[in-house]
């Protein structure tokens, strides 16, 4: 008989289980007493199946294997082929020796056809395999999703209400109200629930469908086949690169004609691979269990994304002075002495002409170049500086909305994005430039920035919130 093992659920005999369940119930452990970070590991045991020492609970340190080994005890002794996710792939060798003599183990891409897509998403790691000839780990899962909507949730929080981090942990209060809107992440993404309540703080709020498509924009991204992908920072990016990378490999271009995805928090998956494939795209449930077993062994690449881009320039010394039409033309060429055009322009009060000139070359421009990034970032910048006619505010404001949920653009893009959002709120009143501000705090929280820089990055927020 098979079995499927996977997260959060695995299957054998017609009976659903849990590796994490398991194990606490047959320690005895009192999982209400199990810190949250120890929860989260125990809930990845498969995806770090290799890692010694892996958890630490009642003075006992249980290797990741230990957390495995009660439910192939309980459920799998009958199991003569276990398939395991994707995201296992380089560890079947160590499940091959806990299952122990007489059972084969094989993948969740040998069970469907050689044009197909096929997406595992585990807790912490996922998994996509072109036909199961092409096999992608990827650091995005379920866990991912419910940490960005829950951090964004709390970040919005404290700049409604005007609270500091600063503040609440003084308190001891910041660690569990960060878990509670990771909790109110969970029932939106799991359930479609829309409220926000604490009570204690007298604070409601509605999370609708569209501010949440907004806030998982980081992760699941917009880029489409044709694109130019420097380096995956998403999974609509990874999932280019890695059709881009297949064409390279095999010298020829992938034939979906089939998506399938496996896991319980599937629809930002779908999302992204609806739009990428026009093929149909099916969720696949117990039927794992019956399908046919093919052979093969697949070209492995494990990704990792950095939090930012990055594209650094030399920007030009000097002034070089000149007028639009002078500034269209390096533009168009991409030579960076219209930088200094810019400034010059700027320095002499800019008017309507600059504007519709600045909003064109921002709509133009792309992660593709440094030259390119180089040109909207000044731009950007030129247009907090000079004094927009209050009818030309929609124009900047579409444009620089669709440049803020772009997540190819490098960090300096970003913080310069909401310097023009907090000068402009207090003439415009968007709920997208609200969903911004937190949902940027939210993004560099890995990143390595100064005192000086954090607190711009709140300041500017706060007022976007209290102009």
């Amino acid at each position: 008989m098979r079995a499927y093992v996977g997260y959060p659920d695995s299957i054998f005999s017609g009976k659903r289980f849990r590796v994490k369940d398991v194990f606490i119930r047959e320690r005895g452990i009192d999982y209400g007493n199990v810190p949250v970070e120890v929860r989260r590991k125990l809930l990845s045991a498969l995806e770090n199946l290799n890692e010694t020492d892996y958890v630490y609970i009642g003075d006992v340190f249980y290797d990741a294997a230990d957390v495995v080994k009660p439910s192939i005890r309980t459920f799998l002794a009958g199991a003569d082929t276990v398939v395991l996710p994707g995201y296992m792939f380089g560890k079947e060798g160590i499940f091959r020796k806990l299952m122990g003599k007489g059972a084969d183990v094989c993948f969740d891409f040998n069970l469907f056809p050689e044009d197909a897509v096929v997406l595992n998403v585990g807790y912490r790691q996922s998994s996509i395999s072109f036909g199961g000839n092409l096999l992608s780990v990827f650091p995005i899962g379920e866990f991912n999703f419910i940490d960005t909507l829950g951090s964004y949730l709390f970040n919005r929080f404290l700049l409604e209400l005007g609270a500091s981090n600063a503040e609440l942990r003084s308190r001891g209060m910041r660690g569990k109200l960060l878990d509670r809107f990771r909790s109110f992440a969970g029932r939106i993404l799991f359930k479609g629930e829309e409220a926000v309540l604490i009570e204690e703080f007298g604070y409601e709020r509605a999370v609708g469908r569209e501010e949440v498509e907004l806030v998982l924009s980081p992760l699941l991204g917009r880029s489409n086949y044709g694109d130019f992908v420097e380096n995956p920072v998403d999974i609509s990016s990874l999932v280019v690169d890695l059709l881009y990378r297949y064409e390279e490999t095999f010298r020829e271009r992938f034939p979906a004609r089939a998506v399938f995805l496996i896991g319980r928090l599937t629809f930002p998956f779908k999302t992204v691979l609806e739009r990428i494939f026009p093929v149909p795209v099916k969720v696949v449930g117990d039927e794992i269990l019956e399908l046919p077993v093919r052979e093969g062994y697949p070209e492995f690449l494990r990704r990792i994304f950095p939090d930012f881009p990055g594209r650094s320039l030399e920007y030009p010394s000097g002034r070089v002075k000149g007028d639009i039409r002078l500034l269209r033309s390096y533009f168009n060429r991409r030579d960076i002495r219209g930088l200094s055009v810019i400034e010059s322009l700027v320095e002499e009060g800019g008017d309507e002409r600059l504007i519709y000139e600045l909003i064109s070359i921002i709509r133009r421009c792309s992660n593709r170049s440094p030259e390119e990034i180089a040109f909207m970032n000044f731009s950007i910048c030129a247009l907090s500086r000079v004094e927009i006619p209050e009818r030309l505010y929609g124009k900047v404001l579409e444009v620089i909305v669709d440049k803020a949920f772009d997540w190819l653009l490098p960090f300096e893009t970003k913080r310069n994005i909401l310097y023009l959002f907090y000068r402009m709120s207090g003439r415009v009143r968007d709920e997208r430039i609200r969903v911004y501000a937190p949902l940027l705090l939210t993004c560099v929280r890995g990143l390595r920035l100064s005192e000086g820089e954090r607190n711009f990055l709140w300041t500017a927020s706060r007022s976007i919130f209290n102009p």
